[in-house]
């Protein structure tokens, strides 16, 4: 069970540019002085760069509520190892989100693109400066944004090992195009499972899951459960589909000659090893 902090949430109202920015400062504010007076604190000046990072995707998802949408929120929550934004909203939804995610595509209203906003970077940068992104929209309902920044500094229990060394140690072959950032990413345990209704229910957040399914419902599972690197053994290969899906959501996709209970044995003395 994670530690909640704090909870913020507000309403956004479509075409309100007069007060875009309102909730993304009035979050950024309560942030700060919550994590300066919180027995969490760190260095001033960490605390102020993931609230800066957090203020920035805050602000191009308050953004495309009002250009795009009728109606939404923005719920913020600050746990002790990160901070959760989600940004929900009644609208138009996105047609096409791979085509949303690519730098400069734009549906923005021509009083939008007036007022200056309509670059098409919005959930591009989301996606870029948060730790975790999930986004999700019904095409004629509304768009489902999840994204994470995380304390990634702080040892909070559990952490043991960032995947740049995991994919390192076991020797892994990597499949997807990656961020810099998404090996910085940390895990501690491994979930070995070629059943995804079981992993859905049993297997921990932000863990590594060991398969050798490699079809694209891997990757919904992964993002559901929040798992950003998925190891699949005895040399399966993923279709492109489903390593372009990971790609979008961050997730890797390594692969290994051996099987899943040889890469599971070497994973857990790794991790043994580790503590």
């Amino acid at each position: 069970m994670e530690d909640t902090i704090l909870v913020l949430e507000f309403p956004i109202f479509g075409e309100d540019f007069d007060h875009l920015g309102d909730a993304t400062l009035r979050i950024r504010e309560s942030l700060l002085k919550a994590l300066n007076t919180s027995i969490l604190n760190g260095s001033i000046g960490r605390e102020k760069e993931i609230v800066r990072k957090s203020g920035i995707c805050l602000y191009e998802a308050e953004a495309n509520i009002v250009i795009h949408a009728k109606f939404g929120f923005i719920k913020t929550i600050l746990y002790k190892q990160k901070i959760v934004s989600i940004a929900k909203d009644i609208g138009p939804g996105i047609n096409n989100l791979i085509l949303a995610l690519k730098p400069g595509y734009s549906t923005a209203s021509e009083k939008a693109r007036m007022l200056g906003f309509g670059a098409g970077m919005g959930l591009k940068n989301i996606e870029k400066i948060s730790d975790f992104f999930f986004l999700t929209s019904t095409f004629g309902k509304g768009t489902y944004l999840l994204f994470e920044v995380w304390r990634n500094d702080n040892t909070f229990g559990g952490v043991k090992m960032k995947i740049r060394k995991l994919i390192e140690e076991l020797k892994l072959e990597v499949l997807t195009n990656f961020k810099e950032e998404d090996l910085d990413k940390i895990v501690e345990k491994a979930y070995t499972c070629d059943l995804l209704s079981n992993v859905l229910s049993k297997a921990e957040e932000e863990t590594t899951w060991i398969t050798v399914q490699s079809n694209i419902n891997v990757v919904g599972v992964a993002t559901i459960k929040r798992i950003p690197i998925i190891i699949v053994t005895e040399s399966n290969t993923p279709e492109e589909e489903t390593l372009k899906k990971a790609e979008l959501n961050s997730i890797i996709i390594a692969r290994t000659k051996l099987s899943s209970f040889e890469v599971s044995g070497q994973l857990y003395n790794l991790l043994k090893k580790q503590n």
